[in-house]
């Protein structure tokens, strides 16, 4: 049965209440022609509206499992669209059949795309985060005491005047140090049963003798080196470094030289407890005559006679010997002391143009990054190159994970730091201003 059949059949139906006039037929024809239309119409939509709907699902899933897995950081902010699909018969009529709308609501997911600034920053504050996190610092051995750190070989060393310490593991141990010496170094590189001090040998500080210590079992061999200071001067050592090879011994320190008036005097056969210059005299305390006073100009021309205008010096020296009878000094330029660390068999120093660490000599220039103005250390592993380098707004450490700012570490003022391997993980020493503190990587 066709169309025309279906409407003729209603039409004789309800003959009785529907008035016949010319064109009817074809008015009901177009109407539900019309009407077969918008159905079709309608179905298509609802089925694209499905797909689309399943689509943008599946995106919002992928989506959000992406961000959970990269960033750790939640998903973008989710927009509900509505599409509203009206439509409309062209053929629209008086009668409520000639025209139909539909509106259906699909939520459509979104991605809100973050700009390049805020990337940089949200990267960049988790980036600083977990480097925080990864550094772990180290309490002294004596709490609260002021301690010095160095690096010997595989191993970190603390001085708490006048007790040294060495870390084993988790801990701190003291080290057997020879009663006769005020030790200013240790090299611990080949371990304690051969372990070498640097020293003051003696009570008289006008007269002790700065000497090397080489432990062998239980005995020890003494290098005495040679007394390079001029009559009535002493030495104050602030920081000092000590290696020794089966070629050579070599010492690296920087001290204060200064015009000890009791000293002089010695050198000039008054014995006296104690003495002051002022204006040219000295005053002083003799053992047997008591108070006293000298004349600089009747004690004749001294060598250190120029210290009387300049005052203290300080200088860092290199000091070195094949033997340990044949000593050579070089002065140094800087106010730190210079790293000393074995490369091919040979001891080297660090000095402006290399960094220094056992089996390592690295050239400054090559690994400087392009912000910096300084390369403070560096240390090569197999993960990386770890670097300590200065730039407009202080310190900064970076390694193949990101960089971090010491200050920040430290929550101190970070003036310096070097980098060193303990049983195998990386460690790093920084200088604040509040003192010198230790750090390991993931401890």
């Amino acid at each position: 049965m066709n169309l025309d059949d279906e409407v003729r059949r209603h039409l004789r139906d309800t003959g009785e209440q529907v008035a016949l006039t010319p064109g009817m037929v074809d008015a009901v024809r177009s109407r539900a022609s019309s009407r077969a239309r918008r159905q079709r119409f309608i179905l298509r939509g609802l089925g694209t509206l499905i797909v689309l709907g399943a689509i943008g699902g599946s995106v919002g899933v992928l989506s959000r499992r992406s961000n959970e897995q990269t960033t750790s950081l939640s998903s973008a902010p989710l927009t509900e669209t509505t599409q509203t699909l009206k439509l409309t018969s062209t053929e629209e009529t008086a009668d409520e059949d000639s025209s139909a709308s539909l509106a259906s609501t699909s939520p459509t997911y979104e991605t809100v795309a973050r700009s390049v600034t805020e990337d940089t920053e949200v990267t960049s504050t988790a980036a600083r985060g977990s480097s925080e996190l990864r550094w772990t610092k180290v309490e002294g051995p004596v709490t609260g005491a002021t301690t010095e750190y160095m690096y010997s070989g595989d191993n970190v060393l603390a001085r708490v005047s006048p007790q040294w310490f060495v870390r084993d593991e988790s801990s701190w141990r003291e080290l057997e140090i020879p009663a006769s010496l005020e030790v200013i170094a240790v090299d611990f590189g080949a371990g304690e049963e051969v372990m070498r001090v640097a020293g003051w040998f003696g009570d008289d500080l006008c007269t002790r003798d700065l000497v090397i210590q080489v432990r062998d079992g239980s005995t020890w061999k003494q290098h005495e080196l040679p007394n390079e200071f001029a009559a009535g001067l002493v030495s104050a050592v602030s920081e000092a470094r000590l290696r020794v090879t089966d070629h050579e011994l070599v010492l690296s320190r920087v001290e204060e030289l200064s015009l000890d008036p009791v000293c002089l005097l010695q050198s000039r056969g008054i014995d006296a407890v104690d003495a002051e210059i002022v204006d040219g005299l000295i005053f002083a305390t003799d053992r047997k005559a008591g108070r006293v006073v000298h004349s600089l100009d009747k004690l004749g021309p001294f060598e250190a006679q120029d210290f009387l205008d300049t005052g203290p010096i300080k200088r860092s020296l290199i000091i070195r010997s094949a033997n340990g009878g044949d000593w050579d000094t070089t002065l140094l330029t800087g106010p730190r002391v210079a790293e000393l660390g074995v490369v091919d068999g040979l001891v080297v120093y660090e000095d402006l143009t290399h960094t220094v660490h056992d089996g390592q000599q690295r050239d400054r220039s090559q690994l400087i990054p392009p912000v910096a103005t300084e390369l403070v250390d560096a240390l090569a592993s197999s993960s990386g190159m770890s670097l300590i380098f200065e730039r407009g707004d202080g310190l900064w450490f970076r390694d193949s994970s990101g960089e971090q700012q010491l200050d920040q570490l430290t929550g101190l003022a970070s003036l310096w730091g070097r980098l060193g391997f303990v049983s195998a993980e990386l460690t790093m020493v920084v200088e604040t201003s509040q003192g010198p503190a230790l750090f390991v990587l993931g401890g």
